[in-house]
């Protein structure tokens, strides 16, 4: 929070510019996959067209992009591109609802903030927002406009073809290893929070093979600051115990830290209070984790 009001301190004052260059608008066509497939088809379902999300740019999804194309008068060839994503998006801000809220909610996990896809606007949301505004160099108001949807989807990836990809969805066996290693190893309740906060906000609880710089695995754990090699990491048995393990001690050593906070301290994170942020999607997917192995 403090590095996003510095940020806009130094734009107010000239000293840096707003924004750079905003990125190139994705091109997404049949076959595409990822987090930008489903913000799109979540904008799509947005402008009142059924469509399933399910990250997968299918006949489906080609088909509802011609309609809404053809609705809008741009050139029906089924690719949302340069001319149709400024015609998709819609400007969301704090107290917004619906379809167009999950969008932007799906868009803002592809860089790690682990929300809850629920269509509210609300705190979390903004909070996000203003992170990844002040991160990117734009203007920090909290509102998803057209600059910060071009930021937020020509960066990062998240779809075949580029960059780091964060699917939308947990992975259910990476919850199971997770939860299971953490009950090995007898952890408090408030530790086992901790790693599925940490899982959440770094990974979506996905066993991810790339990341920033040399990062990998559900906790982002990087071989170059000594959490093991790339192999090891990938493992989510032992990214678990390399997380838990020094998160025991933290939590031993401070009782009156929270969960959050506990994450925080094992993982370093420029950005401490998104942990805690993530608690309700991280007690849900402990709760679906209990469930997964009986």
């Amino acid at each position: 929070m403090v590095a996003t009001v510095c940020t806009a301190l130094l734009i107010s004052l000239g000293l840096v510019q707003s924004a750079t260059a905003a990125p190139a608008w994705p091109g997404l066509s049949n076959g595409s996959t990822g987090a930008n497939v489903a913000t799109a088809q979540y904008l799509l379902r947005g402008h009142g067209y059924d469509i399933s999300v399910d990250s997968d740019f299918g006949p489906a999804t080609e088909n509802t992009v011609v309609a809404f194309q053809q609705s809008k008068g741009y050139g029906a060839d089924g690719v949302i591109g340069a001319e149709t994503w400024p015609g998709l998006i819609s400007t969301v801000r704090e107290g917004d609802s619906g379809d167009a809220v999950r969008a932007a909610q799906t868009a803002l996990n592809k860089f790690g903030y682990g929300l809850a896809v629920d269509g509210e606007f609300g705190s979390g949301t903004a909070s996000a927002v203003t992170s990844f505004q002040g991160d990117k160099g734009l203007s920090v108001d909290g509102v998803i406009g057209p600059d910060t949807w071009q930021n937020l989807l020509g960066q990062g990836g998240g779809d075949s073809g580029g960059g780091c990809s964060v699917p939308s969805n947990p992975d259910d066996e990476v919850l199971k290893v997770v939860y299971q290693t953490g009950r090995d190893l007898g952890v408090s309740d408030r530790v086992m929070l901790a790693g599925f906060e940490a899982g959440i906000v770094e990974s979506n609880m996905n066993n991810l093979d790339c990341g920033d710089r040399d990062s990998l695995g559900v906790f982002q754990q990087r071989p170059s600051q000594g959490w093991g090699t790339p192999e090891q990491i990938m493992n989510v048995s032992y990214a678990s115990n390399a997380f838990f393990t020094p998160a025991i001690r933290v939590a031993d050593d401070n009782p009156d830290l929270s969960a959050g906070q506990v994450a925080q301290t094992v993982q370093v994170s420029a950005y401490p209070d998104r942990y805690d942020e993530a608690e309700g999607t991280a007690l849900a997917l402990i709760e679906r984790a209990k469930q997964l192995l009986g």
